[in-house]
C-alpha cells in the first residue's frame, strides 16, 4: 500500500486552525443567548466539539513536529478525549498554551524575534479541555425521551454551553505549541484577520 503524502507540519497545523477557525464563524452567526433554540445549541455544540477534535489532531502534529514521531496508539484515533489521554502519559505534555505578545523588555538579547507572554486568563489546562468536550457529547445525538435527565437539565447544559464556546476560541486565539524546541505560534485571527501559523524555535524566542 502507498505511504500517503501528508502536507509539511506547519502547513496541515494551519490547515486544522483554518477549520477551528470557520467553525467559530459559524458559531458566531447564531448570536447565542439564553433565548436561543435547541438547535442553534446543538449546532454550537457540534462545531465547538469538532474544533476540539482538531486541536488533539493538531497536538499530534506538533508532536510529530518536534519528534519526529507520535505513539501508534494514537495514530488512527478520532476521539479526542482519547487522544489528549495518550499525549497526557507523554513525558512531556504537548498541548497549546495561550499567550500574547509584547514588546522585548529592554536588556533582552537582540536575537529575541518574538517575545511571549502567557496568558493566563485565558488558557485551559488539558483536563477542563476534556472536560468540556466530554460535556459536549450530549449535544450531538437526538434527545431521547425516554432519558429524563437532559430535559429536567436542559437550563444547566445550556448555561455551560454558553461558558464553553467562548472559551475554547479564547484559548486558541493565539497559542503555542510544541515540544523538542521546535514549535508553531498558533493565531486563529491575527492582525490581518488572517488565520497565521508560525514555524520558531525556542531559541529565537523570549518565553515568559
Amino acid at each position: 500500500m502507498a505511504k500517503v503524502q501528508r502536507p509539511e507540519p506547519n502547513l496541515q497545523y494551519k490547515m486544522l486552525l483554518t477549520n477551528i477557525r470557520a467553525r467559530y464563524e459559524v458559531i458566531d452567526g447564531l448570536m447565542l443567548t439564553e433565548a436561543s433554540e435547541f438547535a442553534s445549541l446543538e449546532t454550537a455544540a457540534f462545531h465547538m466539539r469538532k474544533s476540539i477534535e482538531g486541536i488533539a489532531f493538531g497536538c499530534l502534529v506538533a508532536l510529530e513536529n518536534g519528534l519526529k514521531q507520535i505513539p501508534r496508539d494514537a495514530q488512527g484515533q478520532w476521539n479526542a478525549d482519547r487522544i489528549f489521554a495518550r499525549l497526557a502519559k507523554q513525558d512531556q505534555l504537548v498541548f497549546p498554551e495561550s499567550f500574547r505578545r509584547d514588546n522585548p523588555p529592554e536588556g533582552s538579547h537582540r536575537k529575541v524575534v518574538h517575545h511571549i507572554v502567557k496568558n493566563a486568563e485565558a488558557n485551559l489546562s488539558i483536563r477542563e479541555v476534556r472536560d468540556i468536550y466530554r460535556r459536549s457529547h450530549k449535544w450531538v445525538h437526538e434527545w431521547n425521551p425516554y432519558v429524563e435527565s437532559f430535559g429536567r437539565d436542559y437550563e444547566k447544559y445550556r448555561t455551560e454551553l454558553l461558558a464553553d464556546v467562548p472559551k475554547i476560541w479564547n484559548w486558541l486565539l493565539s497559542h503555542m505549541i510544541g515540544i523538542g524546541g521546535r514549535i508553531f505560534l498558533g493565531l486563529l485571527k491575527d492582525g490581518d484577520l488572517a488565520v497565521r501559523v508560525v514555524s520558531a524555535e525556542t531559541a529565537s524566542m523570549d518565553l515568559q
